[in-house]
């Protein structure tokens, strides 16, 4: 039996709180609310006069949103490429003259 607390009853939505909205999407809580107030983060659910919540459904739409965001370029991109970049940085800076004072 699985007790994980992301499991929610079926027909029940799970409410996420701000310390787990901003570990999930690795905003800060400023840009957090500029993305609300800007219409491109789901808008919170008041919980009471002092209290909100986000539904784990909206953030995760978001999150794959942004996931898709960034393009066909980092799925093709070969690992072996950035291992030959790496070294060639690596290499050009062995080349290049020490600056004064190293």
């Amino acid at each position: 039996m699985n007790t994980s607390h992301t499991d929610s009853p079926p027909g029940t939505a799970r409410l996420l709180r701000i310390r787990e909205v901003l570990q999930l999407c690795g905003l800060s809580r400023a840009t957090l609310y500029r993305e609300i107030k800007l219409h491109t983060f789901p808008a919170p659910v008041k919980l009471s006069a002092r209290s909100v919540g986000w539904l784990q459904e909206d953030v995760a739409q978001w999150l794959a949103a942004r996931i898709a965001q960034r393009g066909p370029a980092y799925d093709a991109a070969p690992r072996s490429n950035l291992r030959a970049a790496k070294e060639a940085a690596v290499t050009a800076d062995r080349g290049r003259a020490p600056h004064e004072g190293e």
